[in-house]
């Protein structure tokens, strides 16, 4: 098979083959249930299978990483000097030490490709690699956006909206024609690589995060990517109480708030329904 294919798939293609070898009739009389669907896998031999890939192999000092990563967020919680006062005397919310609970957050940036090829696809059991195809005539395995969520320890969604970096200049009858389909619930951005630098890091934090925060203590994790941590972006962290918890490197997958609950179902809807549309 080679396809992130779905049943949706399935229904499909076998409508198309009937209709090409029975005429349309007999489509009208085709009843695609999920007996028939069962035996079609297994008369054929085919079972719903995990793309090969290399596996990710942990660190041995993973669980010491993390615990000193665990320590530097417990260390920075607590209250510092006044701060201890003035949060017994007020009444401002679920807190974690300093912080209010609307006050911790996590971002991430998501690679998102023009064609989404999932994980899994349909192949004949027993096959050791298992091969994914693209639509090579678009090209658009080798392209990708990039999505920017934050998520906030509160749960309250959209209160930063997803900020959506596509490659080019953004300029042009096309790219302004194509601006009025944008969802108003995100933000769209265009840079030469699709994905952020500190540039547009700077931009993010001064447009869209310091104005949900309050003037209220602030802890931010991010990955270890290194447009997080130039002067200019260190710089307007401090400048607005931002405390930036580094998440460290080949743990995201473990400790990442949205790697670990947001990320992976996100994908599968795009996955899921980019397929719908094929």
């Amino acid at each position: 098979m080679g396809r992130p294919v779905r049943r949706g798939w399935f229904r499909r293609i076998s409508k198309d083959l009937i209709r090409k070898h029975y005429g349309e009739e007999e489509v009208n009389q085709f009843a695609f249930s999920n007996g028939w669907f069962r035996s079609f896998l297994s008369w054929h031999q085919i079972s719903l299978r995990a793309v090969t890939n290399k596996a990710s192999k942990l660190p041995s000092d993973f669980s010491d990483r993390i615990l000193n990563w665990m320590r530097f967020n417990r260390r920075n919680s607590q209250p510092r000097g006044e701060e201890e006062r003035e949060l017994t005397r007020s009444n401002s919310g679920t807190r974690v030490g300093r912080y209010r609970l609307q006050n911790v957050c996590n971002m991430d940036q998501i690679p998102v490709p023009y064609e989404f090829i999932g994980a899994h696809t349909y192949d004949i059991k027993g096959e050791k690699t298992i091969w994914m195809q693209a639509s090579q005539s678009l090209g658009w395995d080798k392209s990708q956006g990039t999505i920017k969520l934050t998520i906030f320890a509160d749960g309250v969604p959209r209160r930063v909206k997803p900020l959506i970096f596509f490659r080019g200049k953004g300029v042009g009858q096309t790219i302004l024609t194509e601006a009025q389909k944008y969802d108003n619930r995100v933000i769209v951005k265009f840079n030469p690589t699709a994905y952020a630098n500190s540039e547009n890091i700077v931009s993010w934090i001064e447009e869209q995060l310091v104005p949900v925060l309050e003037v209220e203590p602030t802890l931010l994790a991010l990955d270890i990517f290194t447009g997080h941590r130039t002067d200019e972006v260190l710089d307007i962290f401090k400048a607005n109480d931002i405390t930036i918890s580094v998440i460290p490197g080949g743990r995201t997958g473990l400790i990442q708030p949205l790697d670990v609950s947001i990320n992976r179902p996100f994908k599968d809807i795009l996955g899921v329904s980019q397929l719908s549309i094929l």
